[in-house]
This record gives structure tokens, C-alpha cells and sequence, in this order.
């Protein structure tokens, strides 16, 4: 029965005030000043996540896109904050706005983001984590799910995000924005475009952003945790001096100045399984209330990282024939510094006994017995430059091909002025890293018939990693003043082992699709395709050296389409198998603390994505949604600490675990469990209101309640987070002008479940029954609840 236009805005005003729920939309051609408008048709939305144009429902892979103005809708900061509204995307951030850990579809990333899920600007790589990517000024975000190696390359094996900057258009266009909220939070960000002359546009912008930590720390007195600060600076050049031509030079700069992030430590007296072997917690970890981390014993507290990346491309419709040629190129450089105390409590920690240190045999050269090993600071360079060309037919043949050639030099090195001496001695000077990346790719699509696409893509791709150890000489590096206050100062000391070590990998990953579009605004798809992540160099130190190439093979059949009454409904099903998946674990060598890669086995991976918007009243009221089931499972696989834990000594000779011994590695297999991480449900669901007021200003609301099953934190499978469901709300209006005022709440309920969980140690606790080191776990809090005030004029 219809409704009447009085109970139709009665029912959207209940709604709207109760504020529970929403998900997430496609991108659509939504103004900056109307999130709530109706989206666009899914065949009119155009993405580039084949880097090349493309509607949606021709693109035969599930993406997902932000626009700016969703971007806004979503309250979103950063990548990070919206993988909640993309199916089958989860995020880990366990260590602050450093050490990103992405996954998606359930492939696993424990510790760094290299390698499974690759970030891209303009389809350009960004090396390095991206938590703090500025999205006040881009134009879309694209989240493409499954492997990417064939179109995107390198570190892409289970999805790629591909950040679209703004171009500017031939009128001058900008927007302003600021907020203030609680936790002293200030945010503002300008960007401005327009042409400069005929044939050339530019386009600038800035971010500022503070906020104060939300944790009290208990090792030094007046002190939060988790303050963060960042200064962004965009700006481009843009030139069309043909109608055939058009080129381009942007750069970035982005500096980060963080304080140390929230941890703390559950300690081995938690622990409450295999009590009487190797020690654990099983069951749901308790949320942590009380942090404490040294960092005036840090020598740079926190995280600072600074950076510089810039990407200049040209491209030629050769003689307006359709036939497009162009070229990419990047650089960046970055700078990363880590200040960590990784006791992850207030407790100062020592390896060797104080009252024994520097004394008899525990003397060591160049030992300073006032600085814990724990206590570190890290730094790191990294310098790398990109190239990409390729040649393309023209887009409305029937027949249509792409060929292109990649190459990238990507470098590591460790700053040699962060480096301390401690209570074991001098530290080590960080490996070099060098990989050099060359491919060949192309692809072709064909219409077999008017409804019915195929398409094929390969590329070619040979990994050249070289992993040096360098050395560094004492007095090079530290001063003769502070030689004189260490045990056995030797200023002609050289530390470390010089080494080289090399390795290639080769790799030949397809990609073959199927495109059926029965009708204007339906689509189905089906897909085969591979990816990989190419293996590498652990420490020397390390138990394992080196780690193998990963694997995934996907397969998937999808829906699309805006029938039924939907502004949008996308379905997608898919079986995945995954080998020589990488993850991470803890070893001791040399009385310090690291982790390594390690190639746990197989996993077999199955899911499904369900995400639409329905109107319920209109474009008054709207309901959206987002569903994911992920089925991830181990099916081939040890872990020596499983051993450990049910047989106890029995499988250890001398120190060190021995899996050959009777039963040994029986014991240790993982087959059935699920990689850690990995969620089985998450979803959104929620309403958007808006309303006109008069014929210039509009009032809106919304709210996002978002739901994620329980994971575990390691292979294991007996420490896990518990099920956390958040609510994020926000109400305001908007004029016809681009002025919008917002106010907003995030985790308004106060869910605790806690962001992430670390199988860490507990050094200070007593040795296991096996002789090991305690367990402990390093549990990261979840923001708090937030709130403010933002106001933005577009123009």
C-alpha cells in the first residue's frame, strides 16, 4: 500500500533519530554536499581496476569504489577505515599507524603488508605502509578483491587498493574543510584546481591533523599513548598541449610524528591451557585497561616517518586513431623511525641480571648496562622508482588489446644513526634489501557477442632479491665521550658479519575471464586467476633463512545488477587455494627479540560477498548493506609449538624442538584450523536519512553498525578476539551552495574488543616446564569512543 507523504517522513524521522546501521555503497556521481543521493546506475560507474576505463558492470571482478563524496559519508581518514564497508576486506592495526596488515578474502598477513595486498596511486605501487594516506583530496578509491598479479604486478596476491588522485577540470574548483573533536582532535584540509592557461591545469592541497593519546601511561608520569599528528602536502601539474596528448607530474609529501601506540602485555599468569608442557591462554583474550611503555628510555619514541613520492606519466592517441601509447613513472623516498619498548608493559626488562652486568663473564665489549635490549629504535630508508609503458587498441573494437613491459628498483637499508648499544652490546645494523622487479604483461578482450565478453591476461614477471648484511666499525658511529662510560670499550670493534645473498624468482600468472550482460543493468561474471608473492630473506639469525614464493589460485562466479529495486546488489562466490602462505613468528637469537617469515603450508579458502542499497522511502530513506562469509582452512601445515604443547619435552633435543622424534610432528600439524586473523562473519548494515528543509538546505543523518566474528591470533587457534560490533553515527545539513556541517560519534556503544593481539613473550615470568620462554600476548585496545564537529565549504 502506498504511503502517504506525512507517515512516509514520520517513519523516516523514527528511523533516522534511533541512528542504527548502515553499510556501504558503491562509488556513484554523488555531490560533495548530498551523500544520501540516490546512486548511480552500476553500468554508468566508471572504474579503473584493469587500468583501463570501465562501467562496473563491464569490469568482470568484484571492486568496490569510494568517491570522494562517500569517502566523506563514511567518515573515512584513511584506506584503513574502509575496509569496514568492503566485503571480504579486514585491517589490522596492532601497531599503531605503523605495520600495516591487511587482508583480504582470508589470506592471512601477519606482520607487513608487502606482498598480499599491494597499494597503488593512479596505478602507480606506494611502497610502505599506508595507514595514514591522506584521502581529503583524491578523487576515488578502489578496492579490487582477488589476485591482481596480471594487471597490477608485484604484491598483489589476494587484492590490490588503487588510489585515484584528482585532476583538475577547466574551472576552478576547491573545498575546505575542518573538525574539532574530542581527544583535542584538529583536522583541516584545502585543496584547490584549475586551469593555469590553455592546455594546463594544476592542482594543490594540504592535511594538518593532531590528536591526542587516549591512554594513560603508567611507565611515565603525564604521558598518553597513541597521539598521532600528520602533515600532508599534494601538488600537480597537468598539461594537454593536443587533443591527443596529455601528460602529467604530481608529488606528495607526507610526514608522520607519532607517540608510542597502546599495548599491553597479558601475562604468562593468564595463562590457563597446557599448563603442565608449553603454557598458553585459550579462549577470548581480555580487553587490557592499563598501558605502560618506557618511552623516555626510547632514543625517538613512537613513529616518525617522512616522505616524498612523485609520478609523472604521458599519453598519446597515436594520430586520434584510438590506439593509446603512454608511459608511467615514480619515485619515492622514505624515511621511517621506530621507538618501541617491547616489554609492551611498564616493567623495565633485562636479559642479563643487573646486579651482574659488565662483570666477570658477563662483560661484554661495548656494553651499556643502563639501556635494555628491549628499549629499541629502528630506522629505515627506503628509495624506489618505477617505469611502466604500454600500448593499447582502440576501446570500442570488437577485438581489443593491451601490451606493456614494468620494471622497479625497490631498496632498504637501515640508518646506521639509530643504532645503541645495550646490555648485550652493539646492535646490528638492519640487512639491505634490494629487489628489482621486470615484467612483460598484455591482454586481450573479445565480444563474442553483443552480450557475451571474454577476455584473457598473462603477465610474465622475474624477482632479482639481493639481501646484503653490512658492518659498521664502533667508533664510526658512536662518540669517544660516550665510549668512556660502557664496559670494555673498543672503538675498532666491528660489528656484524658481512654476507650477501641473492635469489630469483620467476612467475607466469593468467588471468581469464567471462562477461555475460543480458540486460542493461545486469551483469554475471565468471573468473579464473592466479597471484603470487615472491619469497625472500629472513635474518641470518633466524631459524629459517629463507621463505618460499606464495601462491593463489582463485575461482569465482558473480552477479551484478540495479534490478529488483535496488539502487544496487552485488553477489560474488569464490574458492581459493593458497600455498606456501607466509606468516610470522617470534625467535630469540643473541639475547634479542625478532621476528621471521615462515611458510606455514596450505589453505584452502571459500566465500561468499553480498552487498546492496534498497530505498525505503524514496531518496528520503535508505537501507545498505554488506555481508561476508569466509570458510579459510589449513589443510596442510605444522607448528612446533603444537608439539611443544601436547608432548611437552619429549620433542625437544637439548634446546631445540626436534619434530623428527616419535610423534613429533604428528602432533604438530595445524590441518584444520583457520589462519589467524581471518574473521568467518563481518558485516554492515544501517539506514541513511536525508530531507529538504527549504529550498536551499537539506537535513540528513546516518549510522553504521558494524559487526566482525571473533579471530584467533595465531595458528593455534586458542587465543582469540571475541566478536566486536561497533556503531558510528552522524547527523547535520548541507546547503546548495557546498557549505555541510556534520556532527558525529564513532564506537558511540564503546565496544573494548580489542583491535589486535600479538603471540608475544612474557621475559620477566619464570621459564616453561619445556624450557622455553613464557607466553604472552600483546593486546591492543580499541579506540575509544569519538566525537566532533565538521564543517566543509566546496566551491
Amino acid at each position: 500500500m502506498k504511503k502517504t507523504k506525512s507517515s512516509a517522513h514520520r517513519v523516516a524521522l523514527i528511523i533516522s533519530t534511533a541512528m542504527i546501521g548502515l553499510a556501504t555503497t558503491p562509488a556513484s556521481a554523488q555531490n560533495a554536499g548530498d551523500p544520501a543521493a540516490s546512486a548511480e546506475s552500476a553500468d554508468a560507474i566508471v572504474v579503473t581496476a584493469r587500468k583501463r576505463a570501465e562501467t562496473l558492470l563491464e569490469v568482470p571482478i568484484a571492486v568496490n569504489a569510494f568517491n570522494s563524496a562517500l569517502i566523506q559519508d563514511k567518515m573515512a581518514q584513511s584506506v584503513s577505515d574502509l575496509a569496514a564497508f568492503t566485503p571480504g576486506f579486514q585491517m589490522q592495526q596492532s601497531f599503531g599507524r605503523g605495520g600495516d596488515r591487511p587482508v583480504i578474502r582470508g589470506a592471512s598477513n601477519i606482520l607487513f603488508s608487502d606482498g598480499k595486498v599491494g597499494i597503488f596511486l593512479d596505478g602507480a605501487p606506494y611502497f610502505g605502509d599506508f595507514s595514514s594516506l591522506d584521502l581529503a583530496n583524491i578523487e576515488r578509491v578502489e578496492v579490487i578483491k582477488g589476485p591482481q598479479s596480471a594487471v597490477f604486478g608485484r604484491g598483489t596476491l589476494s587484492g590490490a587498493v588503487n588510489v585515484v588522485l584528482k585532476r583538475p577540470t577547466k574551472d576552478f574548483e576547491g573545498r575546505v574543510s575542518g573538525t574539532l573533536g574530542n581527544f583535542d582532535r584538529r583536522e583541516l584540509s584545502a585543496s584547490l584546481s584549475g586551469p593555469i592557461m590553455d592546455g594546463i591545469g594544476f592542482q594543490a592541497g594540504l592535511k594538518l591533523f593532531d590528536i591526542d593519546g587516549q591512554w594513560k601511561n603508567d611507565a611515565v608520569r603525564g604521558e598518553r599513548l597513541g597521539d598521532q599528528s600528520s602533515r600532508q602536502y599534494t601538488a600537480g601539474l597537468f598539461f594537454d598541449p593536443t587533443e591527443d596528448i596529455k601528460a602529467s607530474v604530481r608529488w606528495l609529501h607526507q610526514t608522520d610524528d607519532d607517540g608510542h601506540f597502546a599495548i599491553g602485555l597479558q601475562p604468562a599468569s593468564a595463562n590457563n591451557c597446557f599448563l603442565s608442557t608449553r603454557p598458553y591462554y585459550c579462549g577470548v583474550v581480555k580487553p587490557m585497561t592499563r598501558f605502560g611503555a618506557n618511552t623516555d628510555r626510547l632514543l625517538r619514541p613512537g613513529l616518525y616517518r617522512n616522505a616524498d613520492r612523485f609520478i609523472g606519466d604521458i599519453s598519446w592517441d597515436i594520430a586520434g586513431s584510438g590506439y593509446e601509447a603512454s608511459f608511467q613513472a615514480g619515485y619515492s623516498d622514505l624515511q621511517e623511525v621506530t621507538g618501541l619498548d617491547q616489554t609492551y608493559d611498564a616493567r623495565g626488562v633485562y636479559f642479563l641480571p643487573q646486579s651482574l652486568c659488565g662483570r666477570s663473564f658477563y662483560a661484554l665489549p661495548n656494553q651499556d648496562c643502563r639501556k635494555s635490549s628491549f628499549e629499541t629504535t629502528t630506522g629505515t630508508r627506503r628509495k624506489t622508482q618505477t617505469y611502466e609503458g604500454r600500448l593499447t587498441s582502440p576501446s570500442a573494437d570488437r577485438f581489443r588489446w593491451r601490451l606493456g613491459m614494468f620494471h622497479s628498483v625497490d631498496k632498504q637499508s637501515g640508518m646506521s644513526e639509530y643504532l645503541e648499544l645495550n646490555e648485550v652490546g652493539p646492535e646490528l645494523l638492519d640487512d639491505t634489501r634490494r629487489v628489482r622487479n621486470l615484467a612483460f604483461f598484455g591482454g586481450l578482450d573479445f565480444d563474442v557477442t553483443r552480450t557475451v565478453t571474454v577476455g584473457a591476461e598473462l603477465r610474465h614477471q622475474i624477482d632479482k632479491v639481493r639481501s646484503e648484511t653490512p658492518t659498521y666499525r664502533i667508533g664510526d658511529v658512536f662518540s669517544a665521550d660516550y665510549l668512556a662510560t660502557v664496559v670494555l670499550p673498543n672503538p675498532n670493534t666491528i660489528v656484524g658479519v658481512a654476507g650477501t645473498r641473492k635469489a630469483t624468482f620467476k612467475a607466469t600468472l593468467p588471468r581469464v575471464t567471462v562477461n555475460w550482460k543480458p540486460e542493461r543493468n545486469l551483469s554475471f561474471y565468471a573468473q579464473f586467476s592466479q597471484g603470487n608473492s615472491p619469497g625472500g630473506f629472513n635474518k641470518t639469525s633466524a631459524p629459517e633463512p629463507i621463505f618460499k614464493e606464495e601462491k593463489l589460485t582463485n575461482y569465482e562466479i558473480g552477479m551484478k545488477t540495479s534490478k529488483f529495486g535496488f539502487d544496487y546488489l552485488n553477489l560474488s562466490a569464490f574458492w581459493q587455494d593458497y600455498k606456501n602462505q607466509v606468516l610470522t613468528n617470534t625467535y630469540v637469537a643473541n639475547n634479542v627479540v625478532d621476528s621471521y617469515s615462515v611458510n606455514i603450508g596450505r589453505t584452502r579458502i571459500r566465500g561468499i560477498e553480498l552487498e546492496g542499497q534498497l530505498p525505503l522511502v524514496g531518496d528520503i530513506l535508505k537501507v545498505q548493506f554488506n555481508y561476508t562469509f569466509l570458510d579459510a582452512e589449513i589443510r596442510k601445515g605444522v607448528e612446533a609449538e603444537k608439539a611443544l604443547e601436547l608432548l611437552g619435552r619429549s620433542c625437544k633435543t637439548g634446546s631445540a624442538v626436534n619434530l623428527d622424534l616419535p610423534g613429533c610432528r604428528d602432533a604438530a600439524s595445524i590441518a584444520g584450523n583457520r589462519p589467524p586473523l581471518v574473521s568467518k562473519h563481518s558485516g554492515t548494515v544501517g539506514l541513511r536519512f536525508q530531507h529538504p528543509v527549504d529550498d536551499n538546505w537539506t537535513v540528513f543523518s546516518g549510522a553504521d553498525v558494524i559487526y566482525r566474528s571473533s579471530y584467533f591470533d595465531q595458528v593455534l587457534n586458542l587465543a582469540e578476539s571475541g566478536a566486536s560490533t561497533q556503531m558510528n553515527v552522524q547527523f547535520g545539513l548541507y546547503d546548495s551552495h557546498g557549505l555541510r556541517v556534520t556532527v558525529y560519534g564513532k564506537n558511540v556503544l564503546g565496544d573494548e574488543t580489542p583491535l589486535g593481539i600479538l603471540r608475544y613473550l612474557d621475559f620477566a615470568a619464570a621459564r616453561t616446564p619445556t624450557g622455553d620462554y613464557a607466553r604472552g600476548f600483546g593486546i591492543t585496545p580499541a579506540r575509544k569512543p569519538e566525537y566532533g564537529l565538521t564543517v566543509s565549504k566546496s566551491f
